[in-house]
């Protein structure tokens, strides 16, 4: 099991290996084949705060697991989660603050390595990066052809923020031996060989 330390230089460790290993894809690609510096969707190059967005959200989601606990990580997200919510109730955004007080409500209703910990919820909890610009920018989207370039335009600009926040959460998995676990009866198997 990963402490809070172990969790968040997990998250900074592996984002940085695997934003290291994008980036020089990206310039491979760039110097080598002529593509166009942004070919690359997995990794934001412009703007400069969209790869210190990503590292954060890396380090955030390799914390988040552990918030269904009494934890450290349980204390930084209510206390982003409490300014979140001001800010919402500031803005008048009334429907935002409920859904966004019920959704920080959830952690609490299951029992700890749920499921928080779950490989399932590793692979969708990431996707409000793409759910939530989508939202944001409803009143551009194209209902009747969602494959147009706009669409996907603000998919693609949404996926390095979703790889950043998948790492991080698999980080923690691993860490805590959930990730990349063998079934017992494998175990069982190679016993009676």
């Amino acid at each position: 099991m990963g402490v809070f330390r172990e969790h968040y230089i997990g998250g900074i460790v592996s984002y940085s290996a695997f934003f290291g290993i994008s980036m020089g894809t990206t310039f491979v690609g760039h110097w080598l084949f002529q593509k166009p510096i942004d070919w690359n969707s997995t990794v934001s190059i412009k703007p400069w705060w969209h790869i210190v967005a990503c590292f954060v959200i890396a380090i955030l989601f390799g914390l988040w697991p552990d918030v269904d606990i009494k934890s450290k990580s349980q204390s930084v997200f209510y206390k982003i989660f409490i300014i979140v919510n001001i800010f919402l109730i500031l803005k008048g955004r009334y429907i935002e603050s409920a859904f966004f007080g019920l959704f920080a409500m959830l952690p609490m209703i299951g029992k700890h390595r749920g499921w928080t910990h779950s490989r399932i919820t590793m692979v969708f909890f990431p996707m409000i990066f793409v759910i939530l610009p989508l939202y944001l920018r409803k009143e551009i989207i194209n209902v009747e052809h969602w494959l147009s370039p706009t669409n996907l335009g603000l998919i693609r600009t949404s996926i390095p923020f979703y790889v950043a926040g998948l790492i991080g959460y698999a980080t923690h998995l691993h860490l805590d031996g959930i990730l990349l676990t063998v079934p017992k009866p494998f175990y069982r198997r190679v016993k009676r060989a």
